[in-house]
C-alpha cells in the first residue's frame, strides 16, 4: 500500500478543481504554453462526462492528454484509473504514453509511481494502462476492458476516429457508475464511425474543435510553443492539396472530411451523400428478395462481413450490413435466420468469393460443403483481379441506396478502404500512395462490397420481383435457400 504520500496526494487532491494549476505548478508547464484550446479541454474533462475533440495536425493533442491523464490518476487518488487506448501499438506507446512518461519523469513534484511502456502503476486499484485495439484481439480487449472498476475513471481514446466499435461499446458500459470522464481526441481521419457520431446534435458529448489557425504559433507567425504547426505548415497543405480538400479540411481545420486520405471510393461516397442516397432509414422493398454478399475474412483476424442488398429496377437498395470476428458458419446462419425472421425477408442469393472453395485442415472439408450442410447454398464467384472488383464496385455506386443507421460499420470500412501509404517515402504532413488497397479491418466490408459489385455487374443478382411473379419467386427460394 502507499503510505509515505499519502500527506503529499491529499495536498494535490485540491488540483482537482484547477487542471490548469496542476500543469504549471506539478508539472511545470509554463503559462506560455498553456493556451486557450488547450485550457479549454482540460475544463471540459473536468466539468463533463464526456468530450470529444476533433483537431488538426501538431495541435498539442497528445501532449494534453498525456499530462491530463497524469493529472486525473494524482488528483484523484489513491482509488483512481486511467485507461488509455489507440488504433496501433505505435499510437499508445510512442506518442501518448511518451507523454504521459514525460510529464511523469519531469514533474516538478516527486510523483508516485513507477511508468514502464504502457503502465503508470502506483498501487492495485490505483494506475493508468494503455493498450491498442487490434482487429484480430478485439473481443478479448474489450471483455478485459469491462474489467476495469473503479471510484473514480478517466478513459482516453487518442486518434479516436481509428478505435474499433466495440471498443467504444466496452467504454460506454463501463462509464455507467460513479466519478468518470471519456475524452475521444483525435484528427477526425473519416466521414463515420463512432467519432464522428459524438458530434452529431443530442450525442451527449461536450464538443470541441481545434484548428491549425487557432494555434499561438500561427495566429502570431512564429514559434511560440515548441512542435506546434504554424503558418509553415498551413501554407504547405494550401499549395500541395488545396483549401477545399478533404486533407486540409482534416488536417488544417480539425473538421471532419468526407473520406480518408488516400480513400478509394471517395468521390463515389461524396456523391452519394450529395444525391441523398443514403438514408437514415432506407424501408425494404417488399417485392424484392435480399440477396447477400459475403467476404470470408480468411486472413484478417479472422472476420467474416455481409452485406444484405435488394435490387430493385436499376437501383441497389443496400439494407443492412453484419460483421462479427473469431465466430465459426453457424454464427451467421443463425443471425441469418433472425434477421430473416424479423424483417420478414425472403431471401434471393448469397455470393461468396472463390475462396470458399478452399479446404479447411480442421475437416477435410471446404465452406462451401460445410454451409451447404447447414443449408446455405452460396453462389461462387470466380476469382478475379482486386482492381477489376474495385472498378466494377464503382462502376455499381451510383446506383446505391445506403440504410445508414444499419449500414453503419459498412459504410465507415467504405469510407476508410484507401490505398497503401508508401512508407519510405510519405511524411504525416506528405503522404504518398501506390496503387493496391491497404489490408486492414476495412478490407473485410470493401471486399465483401466488391463481390456484391461483382455478382451484379455478371447479371446474377435478380431483379425486383413484380406482383405478378412474387408467388412464384417466394416458394422457390423458401425451397432452395
Amino acid at each position: 500500500m502507499v503510505s509515505s504520500n499519502d500527506l503529499a496526494i491529499k495536498g494535490l487532491h485540491r488540483f482537482r478543481d484547477d487542471p490548469q494549476l496542476f500543469f504549471n505548478r506539478a508539472l511545470g508547464i509554463p503559462d506560455d504554453y498553456i493556451w486557450d484550446k488547450m485550457s479549454e479541454v482540460m475544463s471540459s474533462v473536468r466539468d463533463n462526462p464526456r468530450t470529444a475533440v476533433k483537431a488538426g495536425h501538431g495541435v498539442s493533442k497528445s501532449y494534453t492528454a498525456g499530462r491530463l491523464a497524469v493529472w486525473f490518476l494524482i488528483a484523484y487518488g489513491p482509488r483512481a484509473t486511467v485507461i488509455t487506448t489507440a488504433p496501433t501499438h505505435n499510437q499508445v506507446e510512442n506518442v501518448l504514453w511518451r507523454e504521459i512518461a514525460d510529464a511523469h519523469a519531469n514533474a516538478k513534484c516527486n510523483l508516485p509511481g513507477k511508468v514502464t511502456a504502457t503502465k503508470l502503476d502506483i498501487d492495485d486499484r490505483w494506475f493508468a494502462i494503455g493498450f491498442s485495439t487490434r482487429p484480430d484481439t478485439v473481443t478479448q480487449q474489450a471483455t478485459a476492458f469491462q474489467g476495469f472498476h473503479n471510484d473514480h475513471i478517466l478513459v482516453i481514446f487518442d486518434e479516436a476516429a481509428g478505435v474499433l466499435p466495440k471498443i467504444w461499446q466496452a467504454a460506454d458500459s463501463l462509464l455507467t457508475a460513479g466519478h468518470t470522464r471519456f475524452l475521444a481526441i483525435g484528427n477526425p481521419t473519416s466521414g463515420y464511425g463512432d467519432f464522428v457520431d459524438c458530434f452529431e446534435p443530442e450525442s451527449g458529448w461536450n464538443c470541441i474543435t481545434i484548428s491549425v489557425l487557432d494555434t499561438p504559433n500561427y495566429k502570431q507567425d512564429k514559434e511560440i510553443i515548441p512542435g506546434v504547426s504554424g503558418r509553415r505548415f498551413v501554407n504547405r497543405i494550401r499549395t500541395k492539396y488545396g483549401e477545399k480538400s478533404s486533407y486540409w479540411k482534416s488536417r488544417v481545420l480539425g473538421e471532419i472530411p468526407d473520406t480518408v486520405e488516400g480513400a478509394i471510393f471517395g468521390a463515389e461516397l461524396a456523391r452519394a451523400r450529395t444525391q441523398e442516397r443514403i438514408r437514415d432509414s432506407l424501408p425494404k422493398e417488399q417485392a424484392a428478395l435480399v440477396h447477400t454478399a459475403w467476404d470470408l475474412g480468411l486472413s484478417t483476424g479472422n472476420a467474416m462481413s455481409i452485406w444484405f442488398f435488394q435490387m430493385v429496377g436499376p437501383e441497389v437498395h443496400i439494407i443492412d450490413y453484419y460483421e462479427e470476428i473469431n465466430e465459426g458458419l453457424a454464427h451467421y446462419v443463425r443471425v441469418l435466420d433472425k434477421k430473416k425472421l424479423d424483417n420478414d425477408w425472403i431471401y434471393g442469393k448469397h455470393f461468396a468469393p472463390h475462396d470458399i472453395k478452399q479446404r479447411e485442415l480442421s475437416t477435410g472439408k471446404t465452406r462451401l460443403e460445410t454451409a451447404h450442410e447447414m443449408g446455405i447454398n452460396y453462389d461462387v464467384l470466380e476469382l478475379t483481379l482486386i482492381e477489376d472488383g474495385i472498378e466494377s464496385s464503382r462502376q455499381i455506386f451510383d446506383r446505391c441506396w445506403f440504410d445508414k443507421s444499419k449500414c453503419k460499420l459498412g459504410l465507415k470500412a467504405l469510407a476508410e478502404y484507401h490505398w497503401k501509404r508508401i512508407e519510405t517515402v510519405s511524411t504525416d504532413s506528405r503522404p504518398v500512395y501506390g496503387r493496391k488497397p491497404e489490408h486492414d479491418w476495412s478490407s473485410n466490408g470493401a471486399d465483401a462490397f466488391r463481390y456484391m459489385a461483382m455478382a451484379i455487374a455478371d447479371g446474377r443478382a435478380n431483379p425486383i420481383i413484380t406482383a405478378n411473379n412474387y408467388s412464384e419467386w417466394a416458394n422457390y427460394y423458401q425451397t432452395v435457400g
